[in-house]
């Protein structure tokens, strides 16, 4: 699952991605590219009628060089149950909030994956950071359009978190880099 997704699920909960490929399909071809196959099947790199397999059902990306497909499906299908008014209420709704957003909490790192790495420390460890998100933060996630915009406002984040003490000081954003699987909402 990607990092779109997993936070916009926690963002906006009641408004889930469908669960089967041919329904995705049918979403992110009528909600993003105005229900033109050729056009998504253009941005996806596919031939059109890999686009209409998936659309009847008969098709999925199951292989490893289709996982990226899958993958992007599924981001796009989450993108396309979320209106930008949508989103853009959501985020007035959490900057109004101002320092502090209980319901989303961001863990990044996993042992199980590439973890956090943090630029200029002498070794690279695998840990768990919980970050507290504030009301501007989670404003500017539901805006987010992308991977990368979402993953500036989390190092972000994270420079904010290691910057609490004198010790720890004088980090910036561009100090932080984690593979996109490492960060879930908690």
């Amino acid at each position: 699952m990607g990092m779109f997704k997993a936070i916009m699920g926690a963002l906006f909960p009641s408004r889930t991605a469908p669960a089967r490929t041919d329904t995705q399909a049918r979403h992110v071809r009528d909600r993003l590219y105005g229900g033109s196959t050729k056009a998504m099947a253009q941005a996806y790199g596919v031939a059109p009628s890999t686009i209409r397999r998936y659309l009847a059902g008969t098709s999925a990306p199951k292989d490893r060089g289709a996982r990226k497909l899958a993958t992007k499906l599924e981001s796009d299908a989450a993108r396309a149950q979320i209106t930008p008014r949508g989103r853009e209420r959501r985020a007035k709704q959490m900057e109004a909030r101002g320092t502090a957003v209980t319901e989303l909490r961001i863990r990044v790192g996993s042992a199980a994956t590439d973890g956090l790495t943090i630029k200029g420390t002498p070794r690279v460890r695998r840990k768990d950071v919980d970050l507290d998100i504030t009301g501007n933060q989670a404003a500017a996630l539901s805006r987010a359009e992308t991977d990368e915009q979402m993953g500036k406002v989390i190092k972000g984040a994270l420079a904010d978190h290691f910057n609490g003490g004198a010790k720890y000081g004088g980090f910036v954003a561009d100090d932080f880099s984690f593979n996109d699987s490492a960060v879930k909402p908690l």
